[in-house]
């Protein structure tokens, strides 16, 4: 609006300048481009120190401004007004000027029934204690007063249609907000196991292995320890169902603390079923010779599992139903590239293999 106003206030500017006699020909032409010039010089004042405070993004001090311009605005339709009296012609600059004012800046109800009453006060006393154009004074004041009530009027309902989108918006905004949320949760819900807060096995396939495709075509590496409690459902028949989840919670925050400081991720496979799960790049290690099964047999893949299971003992989880004074774990391990292997169940599937093996050698 006011690049607007002072491309409109430049080209008036013009215009008297090139009108016979030049822009102070006359006294009320003087008046006319003085106002026009002192307009100009004011928006663009305006202009700069907006686009300096915007960048310093102090927008309380902007409202002012912006206000202080609108006044700046009406005190100059008052001058045009005056001016335009002295020749005899109509209110008409003051007809739509504020109006339009009242359409393009956001006022509130009291500012603008202040600013135009006030500027409508002010037009009535001019046209009445000075005579000018006294002959069509009827019609001016009609003219005035009902404008001036438009402009309130347009002014008071733009306000609301403003406070009515901003409000919409909001809560808009605020519904999304809680979508946003509700569905983060329902997506980590998805990927969560509820009782230990381990990933689950959705999780592991679609997040942890669901680049596998990728992986098996970079030639990256994996490391699979699958972790069963031994005797669990013997330790859930003495002990309680209670008893058994806390047991698993345990177990699960060895795991998740374990994992984090080996840079795996740690899966609740199911029932008293973990995986721990890391992937690598080739070039991070060695690469391992690969045997018919998929397997390593380069026995440096045992080390993590060794440390795990270090780790579990020392948790020292009390025991006393099965000849033990401890809940124990058998592991299962695959290590290998996965250039070497067809699909992710594969890997599972040897590891699983792993453990039985574990099982049957004796356990603990």
């Amino acid at each position: 609006v006011a690049v607007f106003i002072a491309v409109m206030q430049a080209c008036m500017m013009v215009v008297f300048l090139f009108r016979e006699g030049g822009p102070f020909a006359f006294p009320r032409r003087s008046g006319y481009f003085s106002l026009y010039t002192a307009l100009l010089a004011v928006t663009l004042l305006f202009l700069a120190i907006f686009i300096r405070w915007v960048k310093k993004k102090k927008y309380g001090a902007i409202a002012g401004l912006r206000m202080l311009y609108v006044v700046i605005l009406c005190l100059w339709c008052i001058g045009i007004t005056v001016l335009d009296q002295m020749g005899g012609n109509t209110i008409g600059v003051y007809c739509y000027l504020i109006p339009t004012i009242a359409a393009i800046m956001l006022m509130s109800p009291v500012e603008s029934i202040t600013l135009f009453g006030v500027s409508w006060l002010i037009i009535v006393l001019l046209l009445v204690f000075t005579g000018l154009n006294a002959e069509n004074l009827f019609s001016n004041l009609i003219n005035c007063s009902f404008v001036t009530l438009l402009s309130i009027f347009i002014s008071i309902r733009y306000n609301l249609s403003m406070k009515t989108g901003f409000r919409d918006r909001e809560i808009i905004a605020m519904q999304y907000e809680k979508i946003q949320k509700a569905n983060e949760l329902l997506q980590q819900m998805a990927f969560t196991d509820q009782l230990t807060g381990l990933q689950n096995r959705r999780s592991l396939m679609e997040r942890i292995f669901g680049s596998f495709e990728e992986y098996h075509r970079e030639k990256r590496r994996a490391e699979v320890v699958m972790v069963d409690i031994d005797y669990f459902k013997q330790y859930n028949d003495s002990y309680g169902h209670l008893q058994g989840d806390d047991c698993l919670k345990k177990i699960a925050d060895i795991l998740e603390r374990f994992a984090g400081a080996e840079g795996a991720e740690a899966v609740r496979f199911g029932g008293e079923e973990f995986l721990l799960v890391r992937v690598e790049d080739v070039t991070e290690a060695q690469p391992l010779e690969i045997n018919k099964t998929g397997t390593s047999d380069n026995m440096a893949f045992n080390d993590m599992a060794e440390r795990l299971l270090k780790e579990i003992r020392e948790a020292n989880i009390l025991r006393s139903d099965n000849g033990q004074t401890q809940v124990t774990v058998s592991l299962g391990v695959w290590k290998g590239n996965l250039s070497q292997i067809d699909k992710v169940e594969t890997i599972i599937s040897y590891a699983d293999q792993a453990v039985d093996c574990a099982m049957h050698a004796g356990r603990y």
